[in-house]
């Protein structure tokens, strides 16, 4: 185990399995549909054997046909742990609460996303938050990355990005 990973989660490593959480507006996809490269990239990269994707998200029911056509349409893992909004329920509620539960169930390398609800929930959770700013994504989605790589999360691809 790296030192990073160390960092992360101590020389106690939980047997749960590792997990990341992803908001969806303006982390990998800006305008409902238009993806992000930066995020897209990694997201395609994490090792699905290894690391699951969980999307926390504001968006409600209402809006799953489209979400998961994104999902699908940019061959991103975690189409089925997309954790929406409900109707009754405020978004920074929801995604307190969200975190709370996935970290429970997971050991969260990180949080990444654009709003202080995201970085909230994260840190009341105990889970490193990466923040994304939507003028320069690529460093975030950098950062994640590199947390990720520490704990050999990534498939072995030998082809450029």
């Amino acid at each position: 185990m790296s030192d990073l990973a160390r960092q992360l989660f101590g020389d106690d490593v939980q047997t749960n399995p590792l997990a990341v959480i992803v908001d969806l507006d303006e982390t990998p996809c800006t305008n409902f549909d238009l993806p992000i490269l930066a995020g897209v990239e990694l997201l395609r990269r994490i090792d699905r054997a290894r690391v699951e994707v969980h999307y926390v998200t504001a968006r409600t029911e209402v809006g799953r046909k489209g979400t998961e056509s994104f999902l699908e349409e940019h061959r991103l893992p975690g189409w089925r742990n997309v954790h929406y909004c409900p109707n009754w329920q405020g978004s920074r509620r929801h995604k307190i609460e969200a975190h709370a539960k996935l970290a429970k169930h997971y050991r969260v390398i990180a949080s990444i996303g654009d709003s202080d609800e995201e970085a909230e929930a994260a840190r009341l959770a105990g889970i490193p938050f990466v923040p994304i700013d939507t003028a320069r994504h690529r460093d975030g989605w950098a950062m994640l990355a590199e947390l990720v790589a520490a704990v050999k999360g990534f498939i072995a691809d030998p082809t450029p990005g």
